[in-house]
């Protein structure tokens, strides 16, 4: 109950200030902008690849893991027992170093996909920002936070356009 009243006192005693001034809101969707900038795109890009070049290690690492698993169910019944053991200790010990190696470098690229993605959403936080300035928004909200507004106070495009302007910009310069 008291939070309840300390709130509706807040906003019945900031009514005023805010009758004074224009209140311009405005939402951006973060995750299309990550997704739809050059900056995005191009990082995927190059996730994509680094996970084709993994993907193809791997699978010739699981092909001799089933060639020893192969041999183990054919030969394994015609062995010396010590032959066998030693065949089967082969399989375990590649096989887990296959797993290990497989968890290992999935998440080394989930890391790296969050290393771009919070580069770009600094950069992309930073054009929101600037937009917000320049269009004098009291507020901006992320679009996953807000269950219904009008599209008119979407600003995802222009902060999109912004922002790959600058990227383009920047990738000539380093070219």
């Amino acid at each position: 109950m008291k939070k309840s009243l300390a709130i509706f006192l807040a906003v019945f005693l900031s009514a005023p200030v805010w009758a004074q001034e224009k209140v311009r809101i405005a939402f951006v969707d973060m995750q299309r902008a990550l997704n739809e900038s050059q900056a995005g795109r191009k990082g995927r890009e190059k996730l994509q690849a680094q996970l084709k070049k993994v993907e193809a290690e791997f699978l010739k690492e699981e092909q001799e893991v089933m060639r020893l698993k192969s041999d183990l169910d054919k030969r394994g019944p015609l062995l010396r027992e010590e032959e066998r053991r030693n065949l089967e200790k082969e399989f375990q010990r590649k096989y887990l170093a296959y797993q290990r190696n497989m968890r290992d470098s999935q998440e080394e690229l989930r890391h790296r996909e969050g290393e771009m993605a919070a580069e770009i959403i600094k950069e992309l936080q930073k054009t929101v920002a600037e937009v917000g300035r320049s269009e004098k928004l009291t507020l901006i909200l992320e679009r996953s936070q807000v269950i219904y507004s009008d599209q008119g106070l979407d600003i995802t495009d222009k902060v999109i356009e912004i922002y790959n302007k600058r990227y383009s910009e920047k990738a000539a310069k380093g070219k």
